[in-house]
């Protein structure tokens, strides 16, 4: 078959348990790894069509079907004539990718294996989403392969990379962590590689660089995202050939580093921007996984409170706490994620002993559940926005106290954006200092 304006590339896939087979002749299996369809040579399924995008959208396999899932592309993904972001196809279907139709044919729900751990290293849940998580990270961890994190902020990415060091044959070797998100640009490669004495003003010393220091264990490049454009063909090739040169030096020294990665950023849409090599992507994203928000997961929140006690020595306080949270917090979205919910739940094991003891210590708004009856279809209602509204007011009211008004500080500890701490501020008219 030939590509055309006109004439449309039809590949035919077939769901976990069969293959996809290109109009070549070549098999590729779909399970519940993503399988990249773009035209980067780093692509799973490298599709010869200038309307597609470098990296434009992937299929995996779910329990209900496939999952397909847009990565930002500039022409998009569709099922039919519907532009999707992410759905799951269960029937039958037609996907269009530039100028290539893409005919999936389900064969019917399949059994996804998410595994029975509850817990890995530090990070706890039995929800099915953690579960295949940690099963996941089981399987990767005591191997050399580089891992790719991906999840909103305090969902404890940070956690996984620890979890898998500690888990594999380097837990003897350090685990070094590079914000790339807090690198002042014109010291980046400084920091990453290292330097010699005298190169630039302020460089009174020679110094490893994190790569360095790193040797013998493993490197964590937290929000890579952020790694500047111009460093990341340098980082590149130093992962390629395991050696690295410090600024201003004129030899090379070899490392020995296994490589773990988290971003909250869509690095599909930075790729397609021009803002994120893909090939670096590729690089590092041998493995990804990606962590559910836990607002996706509130079931776990029982198991997350009784290891938040353990962990802070109130073992006998998981109870309280748990059933003061269903009692004021049940329907509570945690933009903060699980960072969000240590934070809470910290706080309601150290220094409360009962349900309206915590309720004095986080100060929740006690008229939010009215005095006089309401009418049974706006009274639950109104009672939880009322208790929400309390408890965002006095948690941010404490917050800016303890953090002296510093909104960056606010954002690290509530694990939240500086934009959305600035909102709950100007929501409650609480003063910054």
């Amino acid at each position: 078959m030939t590509q055309g304006a006109t004439r449309a590339r039809v590949l035919h896939w077939f769901v976990r348990g069969g293959v996809a087979r290109t109009s070549d002749g070549k098999e590729i299996a779909i399970d519940v790894d993503p399988i990249v369809i773009g035209r980067d040579e780093g692509a799973q399924i490298r599709v010869d069509d200038p309307e597609v995008s470098a990296i434009h959208c992937e299929l995996r396999a779910v329990n209900e079907g496939i999952l397909v899932k847009d990565l930002g592309s500039t022409n998009g993904t569709f099922v039919g004539s519907v532009r999707i972001r992410e759905g799951v196809v269960t029937t039958a279907a037609e996907v269009l990718v530039g100028q290539t139709r893409i005919a999936i044919e389900p064969s019917g729900k399949q059994r996804v294996d998410v595994g029975y751990a509850d817990r890995f290293g530090d990070l706890v849940g039995s929800s099915p989403k953690m579960r295949r998580v940690f099963g996941v990270l089981e399987k990767v961890a005591n191997t050399p392969l580089s891992l790719l994190i991906l999840g909103e902020t305090g969902t404890g990415k940070e956690v996984v990379a620890k979890s898998v060091h500690d888990a594999s044959d380097r837990k003897g070797g350090p685990f070094v962590v590079l914000d790339c998100g807090s690198i002042p640009a014109s010291l980046a490669e400084s920091i990453l590689f290292g330097h010699e004495k005298g190169v630039f003003t302020g460089a009174t010393e020679r110094k490893k660089g994190a790569l360095a220091e790193a040797h013998g264990g493993t490197l964590f490049l937290d929000e890579l995202g952020e790694l500047p454009i111009d460093l990341q063909p340098k980082l590149l090739r130093v992962l390629a050939e395991r050696q690295v040169k410090r600024v201003g030096a004129n030899v090379t020294e070899p490392i020995d580093v296994r490589v773990l990665a988290a971003t909250r950023r869509d690095l599909g849409v930075e790729m397609n921007a021009g803002r994120f090599r893909s090939d670096l992507f590729f690089r590092i994203a041998q493995v990804r996984v990606e962590l559910p928000a836990l607002r996706e997961r509130l079931d776990d929140v029982p198991l997350l409170v009784e290891e938040i006690c353990k962990r802070v020595g109130k073992p006998q306080a998981a109870p309280i706490v748990e059933a003061w949270i269903d009692r004021r917090l049940g329907s509570y979205d945690w933009p903060g994620n699980v960072r969000e919910l240590v934070n809470v739940a910290q706080v309601a094991a150290t220094l409360a002993d009962t349900p309206d003891a915590i309720d004095d210590v986080l100060t929740l708004a006690r008229d939010s559940v009215a005095d006089e009856p309401q009418r049974a279809q706006t009274a639950f209602a109104e009672a939880k926005r009322g208790a929400i509204a309390g408890f965002e007011r006095d948690y941010f009211t404490q917050l800016s106290r303890g953090a002296k008004g510093n909104v960056s500080e606010m954002a690290r500890q509530s694990g939240m954006e500086r934009h959305h701490v600035r909102a709950y501020l100007r929501k409650y008219g609480i003063e910054k200092g």
